[in-house]
């Protein structure tokens, strides 16, 4: 049933146990028995701001799903209503419960088992894609546990080297300290760079950073642009900046004004925020409306959602850019790392380890892990802080647990 009120809770001290033994696991039934939900605010060092937002702190929600030996799996939903529609009291209220209904009372005998129900709730999920996704990473990492198996497994493909990181510059940096940042990161010979754009001064701030670098940039408008005609007026100021992409310039679903900008400019559209299901995929390549998918876990449906979108949009010569949402804990960070060492197409990530240097605080143990924990360890392979959630939690919100 779902969560019928509110009310603390504390987790149980013993939140992993050691895998079972391959003799074991054989004949291992897990059974998922409870969910629970756990509300945290996690401020950031610095404030971080673009066309749509300005974000000092991150609300997320921690879902735990426990089974019969009292083994636990995490995972992290971070709604954002201006991409899949979901925000936290919807899915404290309704999306998680209900959700967590449907995986709750199940029965597991081994990987393949948890990844078939994974994938036909996926079908069910519509556009509840970031509840779907910890959800699906909770389980996953509690199978990986119980029956001894990364999380990278599920993904069917052979671990490629880490990627380097993408680094991504908001509002927050001011025009008069672009120089100096800029400087910065020619010294650390960062290669990889996007813009937030939808300010005044955008062309003098690209400029300083493209002038810095010598290096093309990607811009990000988060749908900042009210038309076609306005965005290709915007990109045409910028002629003398060396673009590789410009992101989600218009709405979401803006078809006709996105191929217009295709056409007209040259730029490669990248579609981000009108980019969560297959669906949106699918419309997105038959209007020829994009060239580039931003593929973001949390709002794509976790490891096989993603997954779906990366291999239709191969399948159909369009590239993939790698990023995270801002204000990502260790479990998504964690996740994005992982796929991006499994699923191959990508240059870089964006946002990779931001939970260890744009929070001020992380759900795991140690931060750093969700970088740098071998990608071989059981489950997620980072370890969850119980003291942390608790620390973390928003006040008198706390749903669970329930069977």
């Amino acid at each position: 049933m779902g969560c019928s009120s509110r009310h603390r809770t504390s987790l149980p001290t013993q939140l992993r146990r050691s895998p079972r033994s391959s003799a074991t696991r054989r004949m291992y039934v897990m059974q998922v028995e409870r969910f629970e939900l756990h509300p945290v605010r996690l401020p950031l060092r610095a404030p971080f701001s673009h066309a749509r937002y300005r974000r000092r702190e991150s609300h997320a929600i921690i879902v735990v799903l426990r089974c019969q030996t009292g083994l636990a799996g995490f995972g992290e939903i971070l709604p954002r209503d201006y991409v899949t529609g979901e925000t936290v009291e919807s899915v404290l209220t309704t999306l998680g419960p209900a959700m967590g209904a449907r995986f709750t009372g199940r029965h597991f005998d081994d990987r393949t088992s948890v990844v078939t129900h994974l994938h036909r709730e996926l079908d069910h999920a519509g556009r509840h894609l970031a509840t779907f996704c910890g959800f699906e990473t909770a389980l996953l990492d509690l199978a990986g546990h119980a029956f001894g198996f990364a999380l990278g497994k599920v993904l069917g493909r052979k671990a490629g080297p880490p990627l380097p990181a993408g680094t991504v510059i908001g509002f927050d940096v001011t025009t008069e300290a672009l120089p100096r940042h800029a400087a910065v990161m020619r010294l650390r010979h960062t290669r990889h760079v996007k813009m937030k754009v939808g300010l005044v001064d955008d062309v003098e701030r690209l400029t300083i950073v493209a002038e810095a670098l010598g290096a093309p940039l990607r811009i990000d408008a988060n749908a900042a642009w009210e038309s076609a005609a306005e965005a290709v007026r915007r990109l045409r100021s910028m002629r003398a900046i060396p673009l590789a992409s410009v992101e989600q310039p218009l709405a979401p679903y803006d078809f006709v004004g996105a191929r217009r900008i295709r056409q007209e400019t040259g730029i490669p559209v990248v579609a981000d925020e009108g980019l969560c299901t297959g669906e949106d995929a699918d419309r997105l390549i038959e209007e020829r409306a994009a060239d580039i998918f931003n593929i973001r876990l949390a709002k794509c449906g976790g490891l096989l959602g993603a997954l779906r979108l990366v291999e239709r949009a191969q399948a159909n010569g369009l590239r993939c850019h790698l990023g995270t949402m801002v204000g990502e804990s260790g479990i998504l960070t964690r996740l994005a790392e992982l796929f991006g060492r499994f699923v191959h197409g990508f240059d870089w990530l964006d946002g990779k380890g931001q939970n260890a240097w744009l929070l001020a605080n992380d759900v795991l143990e140690e931060p750093h892990a969700a970088v740098h924990a071998p990608i071989s360890a059981s489950g997620l392979g980072v370890r969850v802080s119980r003291d942390r959630i608790s620390r973390f939690t928003m006040l008198g919100e706390n749903h669970g647990p329930t069977r």
